[in-house]
């Protein structure tokens, strides 16, 4: 087991580190037009993901069509946004509750391609909602935005690594046996020591952190979503776009959750 946990890892690394500089640059730049482009290119490449999975022509209709919803919000309102997000944000809190029940919607498929469209374009609202409307949190936006999407890299890789080394208790094993209540708890923990530390030295306030913590288990609702999108389809990676990880919906399917979460929890609370 450690013998293939070290080779996952070592077949992993070169891309995530890649990423994560990548983002960390980005970032740090702090050029709002820079991450806008960026947000309409992971939207293109999210979008044409699911459209080949569905075994659907792309064309440029669907394209044009694509860009227009983006754009929206720059025509629009913050209230709109927000209208959006929350509806994306209900999705996901009944596709959580099914979870728990052990039901699953009969809409959720790769051929529904209005379904891949509604979220594709919550979570991408989510990040242009914390560009464009996110001053009155009191905290840097980029910073912000660093924040959510290392808290769900560090569930994902604390739940890895704990469910990869003591994990033995299926959490829904009919969607994806491999994944464990220990590993669950594992991200949990990752994530509370970051979110404790970044408290601590008052980088952010309660308000956001207890809305981190909120939307934190959708890192994990999102993850089972794509696992059983890709169950019903019988593929194990969603395409082949990143080295070591699979397709872009593989590296961001809990981020396409927790991203609209956050939003919906701290408007909420803060």
């Amino acid at each position: 087991m450690a013998k293939e946990l070290y080779k996952n890892i070592i077949q992993r690394l070169p891309a995530a580190l890649i990423l994560a500089i990548s983002l960390f640059g980005i970032l740090y730049l702090q050029n709002i037009f820079l991450i806008l482009t960026i947000i309409l290119v992971v939207g293109f490449l999210l979008i044409k993901e699911w459209l080949i999975l569905s075994d659907s022509n792309i064309d440029l209709k669907q394209l044009i069509c694509f860009v227009s919803l983006i754009m929206l919000p720059i025509y629009f309102t913050e209230s709109f946004l927000k209208l959006f997000i929350g509806i994306t944000s209900i999705f996901w809190i009944g596709y959580g509750v099914c979870l728990i029940l052990k039901k699953s919607p009969s809409f959720i498929s790769f051929q529904n391609n209005y379904l891949g469209l509604f979220l594709v374009l919550g979570f991408l609202y989510g990040l242009i909602y914390l560009m464009l409307f996110s001053e009155f949190f009191d905290i840097n936006k980029y910073f912000l935005l660093f924040v959510i999407l290392f808290n769900t890299v560090l569930a994902d890789v604390g739940a890895y690594l704990v469910g990869s080394i003591i994990g033995k208790t299926p959490l829904f094993p009919e969607i994806s046996p491999n994944k464990t209540m220990e590993g669950f708890v594992g991200g949990v923990i990752f994530v509370l020591i970051f979110l404790l530390v970044i408290y601590f030295f008052n980088f952010m306030s309660l308000d956001l952190v207890m809305a981190a913590l909120l939307s934190l288990p959708f890192a994990f609702v999102g993850d089972y979503f794509e696992s059983q999108l890709k169950r019903d389809k019988s593929i194990k990676d969603s395409g082949s776009l990143i080295p070591g990880h699979g397709g872009i919906w593989d590296r961001l399917d809990s981020h396409i959750a927790v991203v609209p979460i956050f939003i919906f929890s701290t408007n909420l609370i803060v």
